[in-house]
């Protein structure tokens, strides 16, 4: 599980608002052990059970902001979520790629509608530009305002793709959130490359070591049932 969700935060370290991911494990009940002789038994310790792995845990801190220069692309300046309507129903993202599609709406790169404070945004033919207070103007003209929204608990968010997310009861309604914004800048992925080439290394050594642990019994194993 380790493995595989270093290797997916890696994996994403190019992707426009992608969040990391730890996993979360935990070490199940231990059990005493006891020691049975001649009708008496005497605790030895403890007797560890294994590891229960219960999902991955997201860290919503800010990624680097990387100027594009393309008038489409926004990123958040601290919190704040944009919400997009998606046919499975409203997301969130940090992605502030957008493109216009060819009803004249704004949205993702994906195709998904960006939703305004009235709803999507019909931006048509014009020149677009976003204001550092989310407003979309069109030819000068202000059309709608982004839809920036928070939770009052993140960590009922659910991941859904590489950067969107979708909201539990858990969250908590989504709110309108004044967040500043960077027009012609994106929010790279919060991963930081060399950390996580550490951490996989760690990881492979971990697994190298309980390998010879396994094994070390295994042999001990073999030496009772054959010699004892």
């Amino acid at each position: 599980m380790r493995m595989d969700v270093a290797s997916n935060n890696l994996a994403n370290v190019d992707t426009a608002g992608f969040q990391r991911q730890t996993p979360h494990i935990y070490s199940s009940p231990q059990r005493p052990l006891y020691k049975v002789h001649q009708g008496q038994s005497h605790l030895l310790g403890a007797l560890g059970t294994g590891a229960l792995v219960e999902g991955s845990h997201t860290s919503f801190a800010p990624g680097v902001l990387r100027t594009t220069e393309n008038p489409l692309d926004v990123a958040l300046v601290g919190a704040g979520f944009f919400v997009i309507q998606t046919p499975e129903g409203n997301r969130y993202t940090r992605d502030g790629r957008f493109a216009v599609n060819p009803s004249g709406l704004l949205a993702t790169l994906d195709g998904n509608l960006v939703l305004g404070e009235n709803g999507p945004i019909y931006v048509g033919e014009g020149k677009v530009l976003f204001s550092e207070t989310g407003e979309v103007l069109v030819d000068g003209q202000v059309v709608d305002r982004l839809l920036v929204v928070e939770f009052n608990d993140r960590n009922g968010l659910i991941r859904r793709g590489a950067n969107l997310f979708e909201a539990t009861p858990e969250a908590g309604d989504p709110f309108r959130f004044r967040a500043v914004i960077a027009p012609g800048m994106i929010e790279l992925a919060n991963v930081n490359v060399v950390r996580e080439m550490v951490n996989l290394i760690n990881i492979q050594r971990a697994y190298e070591a309980n390998q010879k642990v396994v094994q070390a019994f295994d042999e001990t194993l073999g030496k009772i049932i054959n010699d004892v």
